[in-house]
């Protein structure tokens, strides 16, 4: 998450949102109160970008990694 903050600040909104994606994949760090306070932190950030298709795409991602989470 910290990647995909640092590509975001660069002005790499694609790859920031790639990288994020792969880290909300990965699953196990959700667990992690700071994991998902640096996913929260992201999602603001480029909540200014809503309509980008990638940017719907990471938002609906959490969303569905988190229901999972709710389900355990």
């Amino acid at each position: 998450m910290v990647l995909a903050q640092s590509q975001l600040l660069n002005g790499d909104l694609e790859a920031a949102v790639t990288t994020a994606s792969l880290a909300v994949e990965a699953g196990d760090a959700l667990q992690s109160a700071r994991f998902q306070r640096y996913v929260g932190d992201f999602q603001r950030e480029v909540s200014a970008h809503a309509t980008h298709p990638a940017v719907q795409q990471f938002s609906g991602q959490v969303r569905a990694a988190m229901n999972r989470l709710d389900d355990e």
